[in-house]
């Protein structure tokens, strides 16, 4: 599965977090693949790269494109207090549509300060124009990593 978003959106805090992992994540200059076994199930979680919109689809769709790997699952990733991070999700599924994954959901991040400010960028709209599963909203620093773990299983066949 590939985690998908533009910079600062907290894909990496969110994969730090079901990992289990108690440091804190620094920015991600080059793709990082992570196991996660659960059970008899072997997850490979990928940390995309990047700052902006095409340059973090460019990596994906030249990655699918080279390596020819299966995508299970794509985890588009916003800020609920950012908007224009939802609005570069569109950019970025122009590339992942060229080689779609099997399933995707929409991950808005940053709920708690969302709640904070009394403002959310909710996404439902570009949920159902990505096809995606569903649209979650977390925060990758707050919840429980089973919570997000189960955002990731429950979308998986």
């Amino acid at each position: 599965m590939v985690f998908l978003g533009v910079g600062g959106v907290e894909k990496t805090t969110y994969i730090y977090k079901v990992l289990g992992l108690s440091k804190a994540p620094r920015v991600t200059r080059r793709p990082g693949f992570y196991p996660l076994p659960i059970g008899d199930l072997l997850l490979y979680l990928v940390d995309t790269p990047g700052q902006y919109a095409v340059e973090v689809a460019r990596r994906y769709y030249d990655a699918v494109k080279t390596f020819g790997a299966r995508t299970d699952l794509v985890d588009y990733v916003y800020s609920v207090v950012e908007p224009e991070t939802l609005g570069a999700l569109w950019e970025i599924e122009e590339w992942v549509s060229r080689f779609s994954p099997r399933r995707k959901i929409l991950v808005g991040d940053k709920r708690d300060l969302a709640e904070e400010l009394g403002f959310m960028a909710v996404g439902e709209e570009a949920a159902e124009a990505f096809e995606a599963l569903r649209v979650y909203y977390t925060s990758a620093l707050k919840d429980d990593a089973e919570v997000l773990i189960r955002h990731i299983l429950e979308n998986l066949d």
